[in-house]
């Protein structure tokens, strides 16, 4: 999927730990990586993993995650 995207909480603990950006299964496939992009001049390449609980059209991060993306929940990042 290729746009914007709702960021969220990660859905568990345990996906959490991974430092994986978590999709949904109708989004993307495990394993696959993105850039996220959240301004003009800030990208960063993220593993992805999918969760049944994460809605289409949302990437979920851990909370350590979103001040090093400057991401704040609710915000969205933009997935060329």
């Amino acid at each position: 999927m290729a746009g914007t995207m709702q960021a969220a909480r990660c859905p568990t603990d345990e996906l959490s730990l991974t430092n994986c950006a978590v999709v949904s299964e109708k989004d993307l496939q495990s394993g696959q990586h993105v850039t996220v992009k959240t301004t003009p001049n800030h990208k960063y390449v993220f593993t992805v993993k999918t969760h049944h609980t994460v809605a289409a059209g949302t990437i979920a991060f851990s909370l350590p995650q979103c001040p090093t993306i400057t991401l704040t929940s609710p915000s969205s990042a933009s997935v060329p």
